[in-house]
């Protein structure tokens, strides 16, 4: 009994004096902008996805003036992690504000890890790294493949259209119909007669024609008969 406890103690004490294992190497970053100021804004991408069994990751950077365990440049998240492909990590910061941070003055080269983790234990499982050098307090530039395009690419502006211009029917609706154009209605057609014999402007009915002409036939009439009675009295 004794000596099994004097083993397990040995054990114990061998397991707490070992040294973690460093985490798996995955691949690599690309930086952007690949060199540039220290108050840049920086993006980096990993050369693939984390590990499946991984769901969640961080970023350290070490070297002069950072704490020896690295300074936390992306707190651990899983914003944006895929484990199908690579994928981008921004700076919480920039390098200034973390050199600030530390009062110190960067200078010489910057190692900079992502390290994919599972978020419950905190184990690694792998990481991607890369180096930046600092030829100068302010202005840095990315070593090897991890130098990236100068500069973060900008998302294009939309272009300003006309109002209406390029906007058709929302699918599965019917367009929407033009007010109809209004059209004279012909006039009916006129006969032969009428057009040859048009009715004189500002002439009667025929009514009336006919009322005017019985009227001075009458009056001819009475005439007639006044002057026949007249004569037969005189030759009476």
């Amino acid at each position: 009994m004794r000596r099994r406890c004097e083993v397990l103690l040995v054990v114990a004490a061998f397991g707490l004096g070992a040294t973690p294992a460093e985490a798996a190497p995955l691949g690599g970053l690309v930086i952007t902008p690949g060199e540039g100021q220290d108050a840049a804004t920086i993006r980096m991408h990993t050369s693939g996805g984390c590990p499946a069994d991984a769901d969640a990751y961080f970023a350290t950077l070490r070297g002069k003036g950072m704490p020896a365990d690295g300074q936390i440049v992306v707190a651990t998240t899983d914003v944006g992690l895929s484990h199908a492909g690579g994928f981008d990590v921004f700076l919480a910061q920039t390098l200034r504000d973390f050199a600030a941070d530390n009062k110190t003055t960067l200078s010489g080269q910057y190692d900079i890890a992502v390290h994919c983790i599972d978020s419950f234990s905190q184990q690694s499982k792998g990481e991607f790294t890369a180096a930046l050098k600092f030829d100068t307090p302010v202005k840095y530039a990315a070593l090897g493949a991890a130098k990236g395009p100068s500069r973060v690419p900008e998302t294009p502006a939309a272009t300003p259209q006309a109002p209406g211009a390029g906007t058709g029917p929302v699918p599965g609706t019917a367009a929407p119909e033009l007010p109809a154009a209004t059209t004279p209605a012909p006039e009916p057609a006129r006969t032969d007669a009428a057009a040859q014999n048009p009715a004189p402007t500002g002439g009667g009915s025929p009514a009336a024609v006919f009322g005017l002409v019985a009227a001075v036939g009458l009056a001819a009439a009475v005439v007639a008969l006044a002057a026949w009675v007249m004569r037969r009295r005189r030759v009476q």
